[in-house]
Formats: C-alpha cells, structure tokens, sequence
C-alpha cells in the first residue's frame, strides 16, 4: 500500500514538473511573442514619425520661403502688418 502511495506520489510530482515546464514554456512563448509585437509597433511609429517630421519641416520651409517673398516684394506692407500685429499684442497684454 505504502509502494503504491510512492508510486503515485511520485507519478503525480512528474505531472507537476511536467506541467510546470509546459506552463513556463507557453509564457516565455508569450513574452517573446509579445516583445516581437512592441518592437515591431515601435518601428513603425517612428517611421510615421519620421515621416511627418519631414512634411512639417518641409512645408514650414515652403512658407518661410513664400513669406520671404512677400515680405521682399512689398516691405512696407510687411512692416505695417508687423505693426499692427505688434499693437494688437501689445493692447492684449496690456488688458490682463
């Protein structure tokens, strides 16, 4: 009776183990699966990133080369709507 309770203990400590190592087998599965995913999203918000970097700098240099422009074709409206906008601040900060 003894040996069979042995026997059994014995059997039910290797299922144990075995299903320990399946168990941490699966997680480390997950784990790897689910870094894989994060670097994977990662890239690709940087690239997106990356990519409206390069449209807001090349769009902010399209309007500083049409302000230049402007400002070369007509100073003098340049400097009163400098002016004017400087007034308008100006009475703005005054007010709070």
């Amino acid at each position: 009776m003894e040996n069979q309770v042995n026997a059994g203990t014995e059997a039910f400590q290797g299922e144990k183990d075995r299903l320990t190592k399946d168990v941490g087998g699966m997680v480390n599965e997950a784990g790897d699966f689910l870094k894989s995913f994060g670097t994977q999203k990662l890239q690709s918000a940087k690239q997106t990133l990356s990519q409206a970097s390069t449209m807001v700098g090349d769009n902010a240099k399209q309007y500083a080369d049409v302000t230049d422009e402007f400002v070369r074709a007509n100073p003098w409206k340049a400097l009163g709507v400098a002016a004017a906008a400087g007034v308008l601040v100006g009475i703005l900060l005054a007010r709070r």
